[in-house]
């Protein structure tokens, strides 16, 4: 007769745990302004007439604002907030008249601060967890009607959606900061460097770079589209073209390569209705041989050591347009103090003529003094012109006398 075996149940774990794991998850930092919060405190101060409103996040045994409107306040022991009364209950909290009523006559904000009104929404995550809530305060009792409570859960519901959208899209922007070069390529008479400024916290641009048989390997590629759905099918583009860089590197025409990566992503491509232009270069350290795809981006610029520019042009069209496309690999030579330069279209809204673009970009990658001197420069003009679209470059410069 067998021996019986149990299945012991899953540790569960605490609600206030749970909650408090939560909390940790917003990466919010106390004293940090979140202007997508301070929009809603604002709106809630001005919709409701009140003095004072506020985000409070329950943070352990404290609570702190995560924005507040008509007074400056830092973080208090959470006993002594009303925002851990409303958690108390986990539902909307109304107290007409805090002084009369004993659950927060004693509070110091009402013996010491005047506060006589209250209303709090608690805050949610998607699981249910309260994270804090949405407060409304005045120095007089007061009441509100049915349409102004189903505004502050309105609010409340924003207010959620911000702090949780605010947390996933930090996280994103910080997973696709991670997938890019950790690193400039620094040998002895070259240097690669990059750089990608997205227009939202993340975006579909993406450039990569890595080094093997003394050929570097470069690519950069822009998603059409912005944000998070651009920027999933970039880093499988990305993933694509890292699967063959030894091929790279080893010889084989990037023609050759380009095209199987471009039919390996056609399904995804296609069923997310996008497309991908795609720069590839593999530059040759021992004497400056390039060999170019350019999969419909058109987005090249070689700038000679004398500042003579020249614009790299291709027909081949992007990635995921047609089925039976292929493409052509091109050649050059970089000669010692000579630089090349690949970058997405976000880089052209920067320019003063963003259609003849060719001397502006030319002088540019000219007068610096270095690789990193380019990026600097491109970094400037991201910072002076607010930029419409991601912007991506990457420089490759042989030093002179190399």
């Amino acid at each position: 007769m067998g021996t019986a075996t149990t299945t012991a149940a899953p540790a569960v774990v605490p609600e206030e745990d749970r909650r408090q794991r939560a909390v940790e998850s917003l990466t919010l930092a106390e004293g940090q302004p979140v202007e997508r919060l301070d929009r809603i405190t604002r709106l809630a101060r001005t919709i409701f007439e009140v003095p004072f409103s506020s985000i409070a996040v329950l943070d352990g045994d404290r609570a702190w604002f995560a924005s507040i409107q008509g007074a400056d306040l830092r973080g208090l022991p959470r006993q002594e907030t009303f925002s851990d009364r409303a958690d108390s209950d986990s539902v909307l909290l109304v107290v007409e008249d805090t002084a009369s009523d004993p659950r927060f006559a004693d509070l110091p904000a009402v013996t010491d601060d005047g506060i006589r009104f209250y209303a709090g929404q608690p805050l949610r995550d998607s699981m249910g967890n309260v994270l804090g809530t949405l407060g409304l305060f005045d120095v007089r009792p007061r009441t509100l009607d049915q349409e102004q409570l189903t505004t502050l859960v309105d609010l409340a519901a924003w207010a959620e959606q911000e702090l949780t959208a605010s947390t996933e899209m930090t996280q994103a922007r910080r997973v696709q900061s991670s997938l890019l070069p950790a690193r400039p390529v620094r040998v002895p008479g070259w240097t690669v460097d990059g750089l990608c400024l997205p227009a939202l916290a993340v975006g579909g641009d993406f450039y990569d770079y890595g080094v093997g048989h003394s050929v570097a390997h470069v690519s950069l590629g822009d998603v059409m589209g912005k944000g998070t759905g651009a920027a999933l099918l970039g880093a499988g583009v990305r993933a694509a073209i890292r699967g063959t860089h030894e091929a790279v590197v080893a010889g084989v025409d990037l023609g050759i390569t380009a095209t199987q990566v471009a039919r390996s992503l056609l399904p995804d491509l296609e069923r997310a209705e996008s497309f991908v232009t795609l720069l590839e270069a593999a530059v040759d350290l021992d004497d400056g041989f390039v060999r170019l795809v350019d999969a419909g981006s058109g987005l090249a610029l070689v700038v000679r050591a004398d500042g003579t520019a020249t614009h790299l042009r291709s027909e081949d069209r992007p990635f995921g347009v047609l089925p039976d496309d292929h493409w052509s690999e091109q050649q050059l030579d970089l000669d010692p103090g000579d630089r090349l330069l690949l970058f997405s279209d976000g880089l052209l809204d920067l320019l003063d003529d963003p259609v003849d673009w060719v001397p502006e970009l030319g002088a540019l990658v000219h007068r610096a003094e270095d690789g990193p001197g380019v990026l600097a420069s491109v970094l400037a003009l991201g910072h002076a012109r607010t930029p419409l679209d991601d912007v991506t470059a990457v420089v490759v410069v042989r030093e002179r006398g190399q």
